[in-house]
């Protein structure tokens, strides 16, 4: 497990940010694995998390006009499956004018390996 550990730790050590999540059942749809809509959810996690790090997250509450979604992509890698634990990454890779691009990774604890990347535009 040692070497799983050291490649997660590389595949996870550009990003900004990582949080760990842990995948439950109600995530997973009839045919067994965690559904595809369900990856976009993680990705949202670590994106609020990375703002909320670089304190750039306002309540929705107290501010009139927030960060708009305008993109996002995901890439999958592996199916999911419960029980597992997942590291998502986020981290900034551009700001074009008023457009923030961010770059999501999702690995899988139980399979040690990337299970998917995406990209998101704000």
């Amino acid at each position: 497990m040692i070497n799983g550990v050291v490649k997660m730790s590389k595949i996870l050590n550009d990003f900004t940010i990582v949080e760990e999540i842990p995948v439950r059942w109600g995530d997973m749809d009839a045919r067994g694995h965690v559904n595809n809509t369900i990856y976009y959810r993680y990705f949202e996690s670590s994106r609020i998390a990375l703002f909320q790090l670089l304190d750039i997250y306002e309540e929705p509450t107290t501010v009139r006009v927030g960060p708009i979604l305008s993109y996002q992509s995901c890439y999958y890698k592996a199916l999911l499956t419960y029980p597992d634990t997942i590291y998502v990454g986020a981290k900034i890779t551009s700001i074009e004018g008023s457009k923030i691009i961010i770059k999501h990774i999702l690995v899988s604890k139980k399979l040690q390996r990337k299970a998917a990347e995406g990209e998101a535009h704000i």
